[in-house]
């Protein structure tokens, strides 16, 4: 009788560990463009919080960058020299010296080139 306790524990246990584990690793996709900016920024002070290491509370957040195009590529803009925002699709209809206004997550900061990264970016304007 014992042993069926036990053993009846353990597979409610293993069940639930299971179900947990399942639902952590296949939760829904974040979809940025639909969720609202906890922040609007200039990326110039942007970059300078993260220089100052005052920006750790913007990490995986969603956020909005204002700044003026310096640097096109393929899916990715540089706004004012300092915060590299990286799109799903390429870009078109952007130019050089325009003012934007960029939503996209907020993911680190690189010391080596001294730009703030983000990801899943969308211009709002």
């Amino acid at each position: 009788m014992k042993n069926r306790k036990g053993f009846l524990m353990i597979v409610l246990v293993l069940g639930f560990a299971g179900y947990i584990g399942y639902n952590y690793l296949y939760k829904e996709h974040r979809n940025i463009s639909e969720e609202t900016s906890s922040l609007e920024i200039s990326a110039s002070y942007l970059l300078e919080r993260f220089k100052k290491n005052d920006a750790a509370s913007l990490l995986n957040k969603t956020i909005t960058v204002t700044g003026t195009v310096s640097e096109i590529e393929k899916n990715t803009i540089t706004l004012s020299n300092s915060v590299n925002c990286n799109f799903e699709t390429d870009l078109k209809n952007i130019s050089l010296s325009t003012p934007v206004i960029i939503k996209g997550r907020c993911i680190g900061y690189d010391d080596l080139f001294e730009v703030v990264k983000m990801d899943q970016c969308s211009i709002i304007k």
